[in-house]
């Protein structure tokens, strides 16, 4: 079943249809027309019943059947609402179309965003006194949104809405051009302080104050500004000292200046300068010096500017040549005293102090010959004073077989080395002198109780006496005395060559107790 379309685009009415029954004349009047009925129902007595069906089917059709024989119009697709003129009055030949009135309001909910967003960022830009840092550029903008009001009073909403977002769009990269702008204007002030340019740098941060209230960098640079004659007149008196080449007067100023400001770039750049040329000119010093201590033979005094030097420049391998030259030159002049030294010590027959010499000298250059020579003659002359005066200091040994004969042989070698240093010489003839003595025997006198037994080791059986005096070469000897019923005597005694006759007096005379025996 379909059903009537009641849109307002359907112009098209219905209007109500006209009836006739059974061919009557609708002219005619009423009267007539009552008594032709009443004839009528005369002549059929049944014809109320077919009214009755008649009408039903009538009606039927007027609801039912004509809606299907009459098609609402069909709407041209070529028809386009069109917007009212600068009039403002719509043409009263059309109705607007519901589709237009819905693009219509929703290019004017679209105006009415852009519009809230223009109005959003021109007051923050406002608040950020705009007129001062970008005018012509936010004028412009501004007046992009004017023009755009004009098109919107003529009601040509999408392109009121174009213009309108041209005037956003140069309002939002005035906004998003803050950033950078402030950023600019931070380097042209730090680049007016690092040149002494106080107004120049003033006006810089305070145009970022401008833009950005109570901005950290603008803060600072204004304070930074405040401080600049006084910081940039250190500088300048560090940089004339620099030019004269008073550097220690031109790092205390450039520290001043930057004690006061220590962002000034300048006087950073100026203060490496010349702390590098104080440590060029303390380096080419210490090295100087070093080399002057080495030709003074100040060797210590040398690897001490050495290390002040590489201290200075770790990098430098100067430092590490001089330092080595300075160790060399220590070696080399203590060799030389030390070899100096040995060779005094054998002049001055020192045997051992020479051998320790040499082997001093041999551990710092163990290819040193003279050393090596010096050493093994040392050594053996060393050895042969140890001989000589051990046997000279012990005369009384010498008598004795084996140690005679070794004595003799150490004067041997002794002669042979055929040199005639004091105290060689001395040595040699004491020996012989002690040689000589010790085989001349030398009276000894021993006084006893005749009842004592006396016996000399190494020598003999003495027997009993009084008094007895015998010959003995010189040396050391034992007396034993023996008695029965009495305890023994021991006596040491000691002939030393060429001393007077000695008296040893030997006797038993204390008993031995008779319980004892028993």
């Amino acid at each position: 079943m379909q059903h009537r379309d009641n849109s307002k685009e359907d112009t098209v009415h219905i209007e109500p249809a006209e009836f006739t029954f059974g061919g009557e004349d609708s002219s005619r009047s009423p009267k007539q027309a009552t008594a032709s009925a009443l004839a009528q129902d005369k002549r059929n007595s049944y014809w109320p019943a077919f009214l009755g069906v008649f009408m039903l089917i009538a009606l039927v059709g007027v609801f039912w059947g004509l809606p299907q024989v009459v098609e609402p119009p069909k709407r041209s697709p070529n028809k386009v609402a069109t917007i009212a003129t600068s009039s403002g009055a719509p043409d009263e030949s059309t109705q607007a179309s519901p589709y237009t009135d819905a693009e219509i309001m929703q290019q004017r909910r679209e105006v009415q965003k852009v519009l809230q967003e223009i109005l959003e960022i021109k007051e923050e830009l406002k608040d950020r006194k705009v007129e001062i840092w970008a005018f012509e550029e936010f004028y412009s903008a501004e007046d992009l949104a004017l023009k755009a009001d004009e098109i919107y009073r003529k009601r040509n909403f999408m392109a009121a809405l174009e213009k309108y977002r041209e005037s956003l769009q140069a309002l939002e990269y005035l906004k998003n051009s803050i950033p950078e702008r402030i950023e600019r204007h931070v380097s042209e002030g730090n680049r007016a302080l690092s040149h002494g340019d106080k107004d120049s740098a003033n006006d810089a941060f305070k145009m970022v104050l401008t833009i950005s209230d109570n901005h950290p960098r603008g803060l600072k640079g204004i304070e930074r500004a405040d401080k600049l004659p006084l910081s940039w007149w250190h500088f300048t008196q560090g940089s004339r000292a620099f030019n004269e080449s008073k550097l220690d007067y031109a790092q205390e100023q450039l520290k001043k200046s930057l004690s006061i400001d220590s962002e000034i770039t300048a006087a950073q750049d100026l203060l490496a300068k010349v702390e590098s040329a104080i440590t060029e000119r303390d380096y080419q010093s210490a090295m100087s010096s070093g080399y002057s201590a080495i030709a003074e033979e100040k060797f210590e005094s040398a690897k001490s500017y050495f290390h002040r030097a590489k201290k200075l420049k770790p990098t430098a391998k100067a430092p590490d040549i001089g330092l080595a030259q300075a160790q060399n030159e220590a070696d080399r002049v203590q060799i030389e005293k030390l070899l100096q030294q040995a060779r005094t010590e054998e002049t001055k027959e020192e045997w051992h102090s020479a051998l320790k010499s040499y082997t001093d000298l041999i551990k710092k250059d163990s290819s040193l010959v003279a050393a090596i020579t010096g050493k093994a003659r040392a050594a053996a002359r060393a050895k042969l004073d140890d001989q000589l005066q051990d046997l000279i200091q012990d005369p009384l040994t010498l008598g004795e077989g084996k140690r005679n004969y070794f004595a003799r042989q150490v004067l041997t070698d002794a002669r042979k080395l055929g040199t005639q240093t004091p105290r060689l010489q001395r040595q040699i003839e004491d020996l012989e002198n002690a040689l000589t003595q010790a085989l001349i025997p030398l009276p000894v006198k021993f006084k006893s109780d005749r009842s004592t037994s006396v016996t000399i080791y190494h020598v003999g059986k003495l027997g009993n006496f009084d008094q007895r005096e015998i010959a003995l070469k010189p040396g050391r000897y034992i007396a034993i005395g023996t008695r029965e019923g009495y305890r023994d005597v021991r006596r040491e005694f000691i002939v030393k060559p060429g001393k007077s006759t000695i008296e040893v007096v030997i006797q038993c005379a204390e008993k031995i107790n008779s319980a004892n025996n028993s």
